[in-house]
């Protein structure tokens, strides 16, 4: 008998989806991929995201459950799910949408412990295949995080269904992926000893970056134009997957830092809610890029976000840069607990005020001279 001592826990890997599939017409053989494992999917979709599942050809074996969420994804609509969910005594759970319905559905993965096989409808964030759920209040502030034990059994992603959305959802995406580079290196320099996983996380950060530059102007383009081609495929892979390891593998290593502590003040502000996630966390880079004096990197990335459509200043987000709305949130991005002191040990609320006001004058200089 082993009678010593437990170790303390040094490493917590927790990588996203255990299988992944991207492909054109994917979503006409949804029924198929589910019906290898199970019997009884119960269906967690939003209205529109129906709607595009089912115009692009989707398939789900006859009578199954479908449950709409209400959009809110706050704790209130993951309970009331949860209790219609096990009403049906399903077996699996297959979301049908967005970041925000993924997460809702992973809230009720969650509550239940059944299996969740995700099918994005857009390319916004990596919600679809994250061992996370994030939590909204009623009035869509960001209140909570919480780590699942992992991600999804089976992601689905079909490009013909993501050409179809709008273009404003991958251009959010883009901006999302885009911090997990900027948060992720931003973390881990101040490390003196990174464990391999943080060097996988963060080289997952590198390559989703790298695709991202090379090729995101090109796979909006494909979106515009209702193609779904091998740059879009990239930009799917990148966004929906490979995004998702870098917190996976790296853990709070490689998980959020200053961009989206921006993000999650800027939700304090209810005009910003007219943005997707994804260009409130791009902005919350520009912020990053100022607090760590990275203003090289800051004028690299200007001509990018222009040209791809991701604000590059405060009311381009949606909101007037007043005194009272820049301290709504400074309050929340210079907490002394915020996510931002990973990457910045010295934030506050006044430096996030500064950082924000410097952003938007380096954004006009910029714009004055053509860049």
């Amino acid at each position: 008998m082993n009678t010593s001592k437990a170790s303390t826990v040094t490493m917590d890997v927790r990588p996203g989806a255990h299988h992944y599939i991207r492909a054109n017409g994917a979503v006409k053989h949804l029924a198929e991929y589910i019906a290898k494992d199970y019997r009884q999917p119960v269906v967690i979709t939003g209205e529109a995201s129906w709607e595009a599942f089912q115009e692009a050809g989707g398939k789900l074996a006859d009578h199954t459950p479908v449950l709409h969420y209400d959009g809110s994804v706050t704790y209130r609509n993951m309970d009331e799910l949860t209790e219609k969910v096990l009403d049906e005594e399903a077996d699996v759970i297959v979301a049908i949408g967005g970041g925000r319905l993924c997460d809702t559905a992973k809230g009720v993965h969650h509550n239940t412990n059944l299996p969740i096989i995700t099918v994005p409808t857009i390319a916004a964030t990596c919600a679809a295949s994250s061992s996370v759920v994030i939590v909204y209040d009623e009035n869509g502030k960001r209140i909570a995080g919480i780590p699942l034990r992992h991600g999804a059994e089976l992601v689905v992603a079909d490009p013909l269904v993501i050409a179809a959305a709008p273009e404003r959802y991958l251009v959010g995406g883009i901006g999302d992926t885009l911090a997990k580079w900027y948060e992720a290196e931003g973390i881990q320099r101040h490390l003196t000893d990174p464990e391999p996983h943080d060097a996988l996380g963060l080289a997952a950060a590198k390559v989703t970056r790298d695709y991202l530059v090379r090729e995101s102007g090109a796979a909006i383009e494909s979106v515009r134009n209702g193609v779904p081609d091998e740059k879009l495929g990239h930009m799917v892979d990148v966004i929906v997957h490979v995004a998702s390891c870098v917190g996976g593998f790296a853990g709070t290593n490689g998980r959020v830092s200053g961009a989206h502590a921006v993000h999650n003040g800027l939700t304090a502000c209810p005009e910003t809610q007219k943005s997707t996630h994804g260009q409130k966390v791009a902005y919350g880079i520009l912020v990053q890029l100022a607090a760590q004096n990275e203003w090289d990197e800051f004028d690299r990335l200007i001509p990018i976000y222009r040209n791809i459509g991701l604000p590059t200043t405060f009311a381009e987000v949606g909101a007037e840069p007043t005194d009272e709305n820049l301290w709504k949130v400074a309050e929340i991005a210079g907490d002394p607990d915020s996510f931002f002191r990973g990457a910045v040990h010295d934030i506050t609320e006044q430096k996030v005020i500064d950082c924000i006001r410097a952003v938007d004058a380096r954004a006009a200089e910029t714009a004055s001279d053509g860049a």
